[in-house]
């Protein structure tokens, strides 16, 4: 006895434990994960080892798998000191007797110290190695408890090929965590310990049945099972394949590992939206050439996170195998078109230069002829703001940009989050705000994300717990006027008009780049802020690729999805209505001919009185600005104008009767006045293409509709139509027929 203290004594002080042995316990190297912002598993990456191992708490392993564990590795787990004495002395007599390993006696304890030390270590199998896994398992009992233990060894587990860990083998092998694993699961993975090769369920069906089986009657002998629960154990089938793990929001999961020195992140990211936005963006880049596709994100406007994001739609495709499809055009650098013009209106109104009925001229004149020519390559003439920033027009845009100064328009753009602003303004001039620039989609986000905050600007959130602290760039009376004037549904699109309803609000800036090389929408309740990007990686151009038809559809569904009950803005207290006359949107005089109300910020919006109007001899005189007065005279108020666009089939208001038995139910749609192809669209929804003037053919179902067409040039009409049949079931006219 003597002897047997004193080697056991010797074997103590040998086999060292110190703290980095039980870094090397405590420490598990895993995959990087991520979860998104209720705590769902949605992105998992292969470990620096190339294995799947995801850690978790013993308590997020459920009910089962802590029972069986112990009840087949370890039975005595809770009661022996890291060394089970009585294992010992069977597997000696046992493996005497047999003249071969019949039984071991290995812990969980030793095991977990195998796993962790001497694997890590590359000690080999021997008996000198387990007489030190033994001491050390010891000494481990000393620093860690029972549940501590147990917890690290299941987490640390082989279960087959690169497999470690009960929560990565009940993704892959069961397609659910750990904790909603049953009592038959359970025991499969469990029975996987004692050959992890041998045990698979998806290479040997028979053998992981028979020893699953084995394990669930030995958990009925007992008593850790009930007879009825052994019963349904028995009964459920295995699985006959693996599951891959989960790999959603590619792009999302890039930007997250990129900016968060992190391997496991709780992210910002609603899963729920992200498959939404996925399947809108996936929808509609069917629609588009195979070289065209689309990115998007989505911000939570109170809390300044993102919590969708879709860098290149094409990756949802099955074009994983493509190059193109793994790029994040989202953080490409682009032209944004007209995207940038409300900053230069925002600029203005801070200044209390202009409201919303501040009359603009959008004329070639005072331009030493060089004008910026609209999209329809028309002008105007004398416009209001409002109508001026709702209809993109450029020529105002620039009297504005100029008026407010260039620098300082310059200087807000930059606080709205613009990085990529590295020259002054002389050098971008008056095309800062007509696309002249290159900006990100990300960066888009961030900026349009602070407007619709009314002014709040903070670098968006990719956690769920990370402090977000924003800063005050804006006033919160003049991010409402813009809001306000944006907030205008005839700056969409009229097929997408018609999907708003009556009550629901958005406000939403397009723009398209020159050479029509990308098309953007940044869209935004009060709730949720959308930007979509349209456009090829390379920056080919393509005749479709105008922001109100190629991206602004897509923002209106994302966000009639994601904030279908978003109210409206409360209107700030400074905000107030004055009377202005009609026409130069100024304080109204006696020479004024009428007037109208019209927004204004209290104590800083300007409050000269009107100069259009003035008395001269008791008469009423109109006396108009040099740039409106000299287009009048010279009558060029036109480069070209084509004919307006117009839908002639079916005529609008019209209604369709069918018959029962009909079951093509199709009527023809046919436009005039297009510019090029013609694309159709129904409630919102893309149908097909025709050429200009030419019949489109396609099928209808009972009820209201709205039928929109939009040609090469953005221009676009609209109608309503309603269809019914006498007799026909409602559940039957749900049908799409094509």
């Amino acid at each position: 006895m003597l002897a047997v203290l004193i080697i056991f004594t010797g074997l103590w002080l040998a086999v060292p434990f110190n703290a980095n042995d039980l870094n090397k316990i405590l420490n598990i190297d895993g995959s990087p994960a991520l979860y998104d912002n209720q705590g769902r598993l949605f992105h998992l990456r292969l470990s620096p080892d190339s294995e799947w191992q995801v850690p978790i708490k013993l308590e997020e392993m459920g009910k089962w798998l802590p029972l069986v564990a112990v009840g087949v590795e370890d039975g005595r787990f809770y009661s022996h000191f890291g060394v089970d004495i009585i294992a010992i002395a069977r597997a000696l007599y046992q493996n005497l007797i047999y003249n071969r390993v019949a039984s071991g006696a290995s812990t969980i304890t030793s095991q977990l110290v195998r796993l962790a030390v001497s694997e890590r270590e590359g000690r080999p199998r021997s008996i000198p190695t387990k007489i030190r896994e033994f001491i050390m398992a010891m000494k481990l009992e000393h620093e860690l408890s029972k549940p501590e233990i147990l917890e690290n060894y299941l987490n640390r587990a082989p279960f087959g090929g690169n497999i470690r860990g009960v929560q990565a083998a009940s993704l892959i092998y069961f397609n659910k965590s750990a904790s909603q694993i049953s009592t038959g699961e359970a025991c499969l993975l469990i029975g996987m310990l004692k050959s992890p090769t041998l045990y698979r369920p998806d290479l040997n069906y028979q053998a992981a049945k028979t020893r699953r089986d084995a394990i669930i009657k030995l958990m009925l002998s007992k008593k850790i099972f009930t007879h009825d629960e052994a019963a349904r154990a028995l009964l459920e089938e295995l699985p006959r394949k693996r599951t891959q793990p989960p790999f959603k929001a590619y792009h999302f999961a890039e930007l997250a590992f990129n900016r968060y020195n992190s391997k496991n992140l709780y992210t910002s990211l609603d899963l729920n939206a992200q498959v939404k936005l996925e399947a809108i963006l996936t929808q509609a880049a069917r629609s588009f050439p195979a070289n065209i596709t689309l990115a998007a994100g989505i911000a939570d406007n109170k809390t300044g996170k993102l919590i969708a994001w879709v860098g290149n739609a094409r990756f949802n495709l099955n074009n994983i195998n493509s190059r193109a499809a793994w790029v994040d055009c989202g953080l490409g650098l682009r032209s944004p078109g007209s995207t940038l013009k409300p900053f230069a209106y925002l600029e203005a109104v801070e200044q209390g230069i202009l409201t919303g009925s501040t009359l603009l001229a959008d004329t070639q004149t005072a331009f030493s002829g060089r004008a910026p020519r609209n999209f329809d390559l028309s002008y105007r003439g004398a416009v209001s703001a409002r109508v001026a920033l709702a209809e993109s027009l450029n020529a105002p845009a620039v009297r504005v940009l100029r008026r407010a100064g260039q620098e300082k328009v310059l200087s807000l753009i930059k606080d709205f989050g613009y990085k990529h602003f590295n020259n002054n303004a002389k050098y971008y001039g008056d095309s800062l705000i007509l696309g002249g620039c290159e900006v990100t989609l990300y960066e888009e986000l961030e900026a349009f994300t602070a407007l619709a905050s009314l002014g709040k600007f903070r670098p968006l959130s990719l956690l769920k717990d990370e402090e977000v602290i924003g800063s005050r760039v804006a006033s919160q009376e003049a991010c409402w006027m813009i809001c306000d004037i944006l907030n205008h549904k005839g700056a969409l699109s009229l097929f997408s008009r018609g999907t708003l309803g009556q009550k629901w609000r958005i406000a939403l800036k397009t723009g398209t780049s020159y050479g029509l090389r990308d098309a953007w929408t940044a869209a935004w309740t009060p709730d949720y802020t959308a930007v979509v990007w349209a456009g090829s990686p390379d920056g080919t151009a393509w005749p479709g690729l105008v922001g109100a038809k190629a991206a602004a559809p897509v923002a209106v569904k994302i966000l009639r999805i994601i904030s279908p009950k978003s109210g409206w803005y409360d209107k700030p207290d400074k905000v107030v209505s004055r009377r202005v006359c009609s026409l130069s949107g100024e304080p109204p005089t006696a020479a004024c001919i009428s007037t109208r109300a019209e927004w204004s910020i209290d104590g800083v919006t300007h409050t000269v009185p009107c100069k259009l109007h003035t008395l001269k001899q008791g008469e009423k005189v109109l006396i108009m600005p040099h740039e409106l007065e000299q287009a009048k005279n010279i009558k060029i108020k036109r480069i070209y104008r084509k004919s307006p666009l117009n839908i002639v089939a079916p005529v609008d208001g019209s209604s369709y009767i069918f018959a029962p038995f009909d079951l093509e139910r199709r009527i023809a749609f046919r436009s005039e006045g297009a510019a090029g192809q013609v694309y159709w669209y129904m409630d919102g929804e893309y149908l097909g293409s025709a050429a200009a003037s030419a019949n489109f053919f396609h099928g209808v179902t009972d009820g209201e509709h709205i039928i929109g067409v939009t040609d090469q040039d953005g221009r676009s009409a609209s109608i309503n139509i309603s269809v019914m049949t006498p007799g026909k079931r409602r559940k039957n006219s749900e049908l799409i027929l094509k």
